[in-house]
């Protein structure tokens, strides 16, 4: 009688060897830390765009809107979540937003940002 061919790999082929079986291990879980990058996984199991962007707030003072650009400039105060001093920044922002936005207005923002860039998702009045 032939016996099967069973492959091991690692541990388990040791403790095979010696006659003992290896207890499954239970992998960590890391726990999100604030300001960590939001993962989103579908249900294949790939990760979306969303994987490496981050959200924050911040607070100040528009200075320009580019409809046409799709773009709002604010000088913002320091955003110390995603490490950002305080200065004067372009950001995009959809046409919903763009139209809440005047310049001069003293606002608090909502920014999600990609790769370095930041888009601003709502403005709010400050």
């Amino acid at each position: 009688m032939k016996r099967p061919i069973i492959l091991l790999t690692g541990l388990a082929a040791v403790l095979a060897a010696c006659g003992q079986q290896a207890e499954p291990e239970t992998p960590a879980i890391p726990m999100a830390q604030p300001g960590s990058p939001t993962v989103t996984v579908g249900a294949d199991g790939a990760s979306s765009p969303a994987a490496d962007a981050k959200t924050a707030d911040g607070a100040g003072v528009i200075t320009a809107v580019d409809p046409a650009a799709a773009t709002i400039t604010i000088n913002h105060e320091a955003i110390r979540s995603i490490g950002w001093p305080a200065m004067t920044m372009k950001f995009k922002a959809s046409p919903a937003v763009l139209q809440e936005a005047a310049v001069g207005d003293r606002i608090q923002f909502d920014l999600t940002v990609r790769d370095g860039a930041g888009e601003v998702t709502a403005i709010y009045p400050h």
